[in-house]
């Protein structure tokens, strides 16, 4: 295969807005490997809802993710590769495939697995595509869930030894305990370690800080790194560390908003458009553009359960006197006139 081969043939075939030139091009692509049309049978079959000619590669997708933690489903998969086009969500490997993996009916195409040297382990991924969440059960028995826009990472080894997690983004976890192998979770620089417990951490990339709310039981919380003194988190506390390594801890009555989005709940307690713009954004896969500068920092306080964007964009309008329009999916707020 090709590595110029143009992944959005695919995309175009499936969605049935291929030129004929296109179907010519995919049409020689798939004559050079039988099990390039086995592939994509498989995709075609996977992606498609009962009954619907729509396909829906990111609900497949969160399907296929939420079994990778296996170790014999392990893949490593391009991400340069995932695209998103017009709402949908399509993920193509690079070069060199050797097989085409069915897991729950749904065909994932691998490329060849690259080659580790040393002592390097294979890494499995789970991930939760934007405007989705992801459940798992890890090897161990702990349960899982990834908010939108994230992702959890872990060596092939999980559970052997130790039980080391990376996570980007936001993710709950209800640990099986063990004190032979604490359950960690790395995430921008910190370190939770499960005591016995539920909680959630928060760590996106555009935040400062990494908050973690404890649900119930206790965990550990430092920085990764040495010369930093470990704080003990209960039920009902929530700690926060800064990119310096300072660790603060507070108590919080209403520590269960921060479980609110396993839910379907949209929280936010007193944050800024703009940031309050960025989790909505996550949360239904659009694009938000705030018109100036002094209404992106104004203060915004709303609670939302399972409900549509539009509602959700009401009510946060409603709240700083302001009005919303929407040009596909790219939003944009305003001072009302």
């Amino acid at each position: 295969m090709s590595d110029d081969f143009d992944w959005r043939l695919i995309d175009r075939h499936l969605a049935g807005e291929a030129s004929a030139e296109d179907e010519v091009a995919l049409q020689r692509w798939l004559a050079a490997d039988p099990r390039r049309g086995r592939f994509l049978r498989g995709v075609s079959d996977a992606v498609r809802a009962p009954d619907s000619a729509e396909w829906d590669v990111g609900r497949a997708w969160s399907r296929v993710s939420a079994r990778l933690q296996e170790p014999r489903f392990a893949m490593h998969l391009d991400r340069r590769a995932m695209h998103r086009r017009r709402g949908r969500v399509w993920v193509a490997a690079g070069a060199g495939v050797s097989v085409a993996v069915a897991l729950l009916g749904i065909v994932v195409w691998a490329p060849d697995a690259p080659r580790h040297s040393g002592d390097a382990p294979a890494m499995s991924e789970i991930a939760a595509a934007p405007a989705q969440q992801t459940r798992a059960t890890l090897r161990d028995g702990t349960r899982i869930v990834l908010n939108a826009g994230s992702r959890l990472r872990y060596p092939a080894t999980f559970g052997e030894k130790t039980r080391d997690v990376e996570l980007e983004g936001e993710g709950y976890f209800d640990v099986v305990h063990d004190t032979a192998r604490p359950f960690r979770v790395h995430a921008r620089g910190s370190v939770t370690e499960d005591l016995g417990t539920r909680f959630v951490v928060r760590a996106y990339p555009e935040l400062r800080h990494v908050d973690v709310a404890v649900a119930e039981g206790r965990v550990a919380l430092h920085h990764d790194g040495d010369g930093h003194a470990s704080s003990t988190l209960t039920a009902g506390q929530r700690g926060r560390v800064e990119t310096d390594g300072s660790v603060s801890v507070v108590d919080d009555a209403d520590v269960e908003r921060w479980l609110e989005w396993t839910r379907g709940g949209l929280v936010f307690d007193g944050i800024t458009l703009g940031q309050a713009a960025t989790e909505i954004g996550r949360r239904f896969d659009v694009r938000i553009d705030i018109a100036d500068s002094v209404l992106a920092v104004k203060r915004v306080s709303a609670r939302f359960r399972d409900e549509p964007l539009p509602r959700v964009l009401d009510g946060v309008s409603a709240a700083l006197g302001m009005r919303w329009t929407r040009d596909g999916d790219r939003i944009r707020f305003e001072e009302a006139r």
